[in-house]
């Protein structure tokens, strides 16, 4: 078997306010000990602090405006549908292209946006947002695993469901994703393994109340197996690593990266009844809603009345508005020239709105997407970013009841955590952060790759402890891979799913 040159983890919702504490107890000694022997470091992450464009951000070493994820969905498609989005929109070649030109093989499992797979040398299990038998390459990958006692399913199909026993199955998840890592790492070439466990953000969002006294939502007499389901899974994941690091040749480079981090979760505030209270949204009878209309557009036996509005927030969890602007979208209201002057009023009314309990403002800063999303694919982009001034703030585009309770009770944070361990780096906690989009870079720069040049992110050059060997690195084309197929769209129950799992 061909030597695993590099292993990477990603933790999705891992965070160092969480791990450290656990580690301190003793709870958590694989990454104790790597941590001891790494370089490490928060890392500051996307905004808004999603899944999506984490991911995305990370496997292309730059931020959404140059590879254009910014959500699951498309935040600008012109029929206000659920456009799925994946590797078939990212604006650039990723990482993973520029490795396999340097001649690396990969081995890719569960990935967050790598659906469908792009060839590569290697293998790949990818992250599909619809039901799916293919999601896979080579084909035969997945039988290979079940054959050989590592069924793998999607992770769609390993869902939060809004069945707080979730926790039961979530530790029967982690151990078979990483048993089927270890016959991968002992049966398949690869130089370069990355896999991501998502278990850990399900069960941060949707069990913070059960082990936090402060939260509003506290319940101090919930089942025992609820109170401990945050410390029981990143046990889990910790002893699942150790198991799985034995395996590694012991100069292989280690990282364990996440893609946000995570914290209490309180408030929620739906954005288009803002909207409509301000007289730029308007509803009518569901009955009247367009085809294939993605659905967090119709509720409650209504629908957008696309036709009178002229601004809505584009897609759940993009914390994201758009002008409904005429000759972009199918039914767009708003002359161009108008366009401005729609978004200061709309930021303006935004401005306004203040938390019920303390009322100080909801929103820290109303970004237009010149300023958060500089690049390449920003048309892509919602016209407006919402960037919330208290991080225990969810933004859903309901027109229902204004204020709720989240029912996410942990919510991201836009602080993640890294770690690194090779012979070539020194260990310690750096005193500052580090960008996700620096992660890889770093990488390419301990495997002996001039990584300098080639991306938006930049080796972190402090953590070496000697200069590390370069080769030229080569420029990355630009441009999207191209499409073959028809896009997907959601699955009438997909936004739901999507919903319970915590994403949106």
């Amino acid at each position: 078997m061909q030597k695993t040159k590099a292993f990477i983890l990603g933790l999705d919702g891992g965070t160092w306010d969480l791990l450290d504490p656990l580690i301190a107890e003793g709870l958590l000694p694989t990454f104790a000990q790597l941590r001891k022997e790494s370089a490490s470091a928060f890392t500051s992450t996307t905004w808004p602090a999603h899944t999506g464009p984490g991911w995305a951000t990370f496997v292309n070493a730059c931020m959404p405006g140059q590879h254009g994820i910014f959500q699951f969905f498309h935040t600008q498609d012109p029929s206000y549908r659920g456009r799925i989005v994946g590797t078939r929109e990212y604006g650039r070649e990723s990482c993973w292209q520029w490795a396999a030109a340097k001649n690396l093989l990969l081995g890719l499992v569960n990935i967050p946006m790598s659906h469908p797979a792009v060839p590569l040398p290697g293998y790949q299990i990818t992250w599909p947002l619809k039901q799916t038998t293919s999601y896979s390459n080579p084909q035969h990958l997945l039988g290979d695993l079940s054959r050989n006692g590592c069924y793998f399913q999607s992770d769609l199909a390993t869902m939060y469901r809004g069945d707080l026993n979730y926790i039961d199955h979530a530790v029967k998840f982690v151990p078979e994703r990483m048993r089927a890592a270890r016959y991968l790492l002992q049966n398949w070439n690869a130089d370069l393994f990355t896999i991501v466990l998502t278990e850990a953000d399900r069960v941060c969002h949707h069990y913070w109340q059960f082990s936090d006294p402060s939260h509003p939502l506290y319940e101090p007499d919930a089942p025992p197996r609820y109170i401990s389901a945050i410390r029981t899974i990143f046990s889990l994941i910790d002893t699942e690593l150790g198991e799985t690091l034995k395996l590694l040749p012991d100069d292989c480079s280690v990282i364990v990266v996440s893609d946000h981090g995570f914290g209490p979760g309180h408030r929620s505030l739906a954005a288009n009844t803002v909207l409509q209270k301000a007289g730029y949204l308007k509803t009518a009878p569901a009955a009247t809603a367009l085809p294939e209309i993605a659905s967090w557009f119709t509720e409650n036996g209504k629908t957008i009345d696309w036709e009178n509005t002229r601004a809505y927030m584009a897609v759940p969890g993009s914390y994201g508005v758009n002008v409904n602007l005429h000759g972009r979208q199918i039914k767009g209201t708003v002359d161009p020239q108008d366009a401005e002057r729609v978004l200061a009023e709309v930021t303006e009314a935004f401005r306004a709105i203040r938390i019920p309990e303390t009322g100080k403002p909801a929103f820290l800063q109303i970004l237009r997407r010149e300023e958060a999303y500089p690049g390449p694919m920003m048309e892509q982009a919602p016209d407006l970013l919402l960037v919330p001034a208290d991080e225990r703030l969810m933004v859903t585009p309901s027109f229902g009841q204004e204020w709720t309770w989240s029912y996410q009770t942990g919510l991201h944070r836009h602080e993640g955590m890294w770690m690194h361990r090779s012979p070539n780096l020194k260990s310690g906690r750096l005193p500052h952060r580090i960008r996700l989009i620096d992660v890889l870079p770093t990488l390419f720069e301990d495997l002996g790759f001039d990584a300098s040049s080639a991306f938006q992110g930049k080796p972190v050059s402090s953590v070496f402890s000697h200069a590390a060997p370069g080769t030229s690195a080569d420029d990355l084309q630009q441009g999207p891979p191209a499409a073959t197929d028809q896009d997907e769209l959601e699955a009438a129950d997909l936004t739901e799913r999507l919903k319970a799992m915590g994403y949106l």
